[in-house]
């Protein structure tokens, strides 16, 4: 008995144990907050789904949600309402959640909630509004950085009408304590490289280095673009080396862009030179990059780097484009080798390459310089047997060559014939015309001549001018009359 007396004890003992322990575990658990958080959203949620008037205040639904738990909206439950009504540019709601927030806020509020509030007015060009949100950020517990910065300098610098308040928002985010990052700096340097500040571009990437920041490939990359459109050779080959320097090597298309910008100076030289650094540094120069050298040389005549730089073409393995071919004819009619000229339209038929009009217009210029008439006709009927068609180039060239000969009846026939398929010559061509016609007292054509350039806005140049001037004699009233009426009329 006695020992059944012990265990009893013992027992009731325990149990008033476990009972203390039970009534030490409150009943509003961190779990408990957790699941009346997610019930209170899956109710605010069913009911924004429930509303039919879009112009509704939402914020007080998501209070009322949360009272009903007896719990404070969360971190979460601000950001969604604030996403919801921003996206849906509902922004004279704003300012009653953020109100709130301020006040009522017993957390560290996450500074995503102001990046993506300032992105959405950004979106909308409610730029002055962007700016006053960020510049509120302090008032609430919340530490400013780069992520509410860069979100809106990125609209600032988008748009025209930020760009004047982006000097402001610079000097305020030093007093905020908010340090710029690369990232930071990526975005003012694209503004500046956009509004094609070239000075200051280079400043800002010569200001990263000494301020311990590390630009990147694309930083370089948007400099260079820009230097392509607005700077000389010399600038542009200078800031080239010191981007390889930093260990950035432009892609094939940068190195394209500076060929062109070299050819289009004259610098063929150097233009070339930039294909041997790209073969050296193991990126192989597409046949983009050779036709601006090609043409390069083509234009400066020298035709024995034309020829050389043509057969490299060959050996690396690559495919002439119709550029090649035409810049490479060209050349071959400029040293008058018209026929290597014409075998080549027969090797570009045999590699898929079509020869086109500008192709042609090439042989047909080259003919006409060395007078080649039968040449010249061979080459229009083979035009019309290929399907190719004259355009405006091809018209110009077959006129001046014809009055070039003296034949000025045949010039204006086919100056007629022009007019009737609807191009319109070089003014050269025009201007030439006119005078050729004058000289051979041909004046009624002259005339017409004349009617057709002021009907298409073109100006006579004042040789022609005092051409035609010149022809009318004192017996020609008649026709004077004619030109002070096209001139009135005009």
């Amino acid at each position: 008995m006695a020992l059944q007396k012990v265990v009893v004890t013992h027992i009731i003992r325990s149990c008033k144990m476990r009972r203390c322990k039970l009534n030490l575990i409150p009943y509003k658990g961190k779990w408990h907050e957790n699941f009346c958080e997610l019930q209170a959203m899956e109710n605010f949620k069913r009911k924004l789904a429930e509303i039919k008037d879009p112009g509704m205040d939402i914020f007080p639904i998501l209070l009322s949600c949360f009272q009903r738990y007896e719990i404070n909206p969360n971190p979460s439950a601000y950001s969604y309402v604030v996403k919801y009504v921003s996206q849906r540019r509902m922004f004279s709601q704003i300012p009653a959640i953020l109100d709130h927030l301020e006040q009522n806020a017993k957390f560290d509020v996450p500074e995503k909630i102001f990046a993506g509030l300032i992105e959405e007015y950004g979106k909308a060009n409610m730029l002055q509004d962007a700016v006053c949100i960020f510049y509120r950020i302090l008032r609430f517990q919340c530490t400013p950085s780069a992520l509410s910065l860069n979100s809106l300098l990125f609209h600032l610098c988008k748009k025209n009408e930020g760009l004047p308040l982006v000097q402001d928002v610079l000097v305020n985010s030093k007093a905020m304590n908010i340090r710029p990052e690369t990232s930071t700096l990526h975005i003012l340097l694209g503004a500046l490289c956009r509004n094609e500040k070239v000075c200051s571009a280079l400043e800002l990437l010569k200001v990263m280095q000494l301020d311990e920041y590390t630009p990147n490939a694309k930083m370089y990359s948007m400099v260079l673009s820009l230097l392509c459109r607005r700077a000389n050779a010399s600038d542009l080959l200078s800031f080239l080396a010191n981007m390889k320097n930093a260990g950035f090597l432009p892609t094939a298309l940068e190195y394209n862009s500076v060929i062109e910008v070299l050819i289009k100076e004259g610098k063929v030289s150097h233009a070339y030179s930039l294909l041997v650094q790209m073969k050296s540094e193991g990126r192989r120069p597409d046949i983009f990059s050779y036709n601006s050298v090609l043409n390069g040389f083509s234009l400066a005549n020298d035709f024995r780097q034309v020829e050389e730089l043509f057969d490299e073409i060959l050996v690396m393995g690559l495919l002439p484009n119709i550029f090649t071919f035409n810049y490479y004819i060209n050349s071959l009619c400029e040293q008058g080798d018209l026929k290597k000229a014409h075998r080549m339209i027969f090797c570009m038929g045999k590699l898929g390459c079509k020869p086109n009009t500008e192709t042609f217009n090439i042989l047909l210029s080259g003919c006409v310089k060395a007078g080649e008439k039968e040449e010249c006709i061979r080459i229009k009927i083979e035009m019309v047997e290929k399907g190719i068609l004259w355009n405006s180039h091809t018209y110009s060239i077959l006129i001046d060559g014809l009055l070039c000969d003296g034949e000025t009846v045949e010039a204006y026939k086919l100056f007629q014939e022009m007019l009737n398929s609807g191009s319109t010559a070089q003014i050269s061509t025009y201007n030439n015309l006119l005078c050729k016609l004058c000289e051979k007292d041909q004046l009624g054509e002259a005339i017409q001549v004349l009617e057709e350039m002021i009907r298409k806005a073109l100006c006579p140049c004042s040789m022609a001018w005092e051409t035609l001037l010149f022809q009318f004699k004192l017996g020609c009233h008649g026709v004077a009359l004619d030109l002070e009426a096209i001139m009135l009329d005009h």
